[in-house]
């Protein structure tokens, strides 16, 4: 199995991945692991699942599309 397919469904069994994400289904492409990976939300999540509160909840963006839109303006 492809290194980023076992990344993708370490994070489902993690709880940071919704189960039933594109990026684990057997059409998934790296592609879709990216763009999940992207704004990096979905790590900071990660982190507080491994230890708790590493990121307190109010660093977090709750809107993700927004960071995706900032990224390109600062650019």
């Amino acid at each position: 199995m492809e290194v980023w397919r076992q990344c993708a469904h370490w994070l489902v069994a993690a709880r940071v991945l919704p189960a039933g994400h594109r990026a684990s289904s057997p059409t998934g492409q790296v592609w879709d692991l990216a763009q999940a990976l992207r704004d990096g939300v979905l790590l900071c999540h990660l982190l507080n699942a491994l230890l708790p509160n590493a990121v307190p909840p109010r660093d977090i963006c709750p809107r993700p599309q927004m960071s995706q839109v900032r990224l390109r303006v600062d650019n």
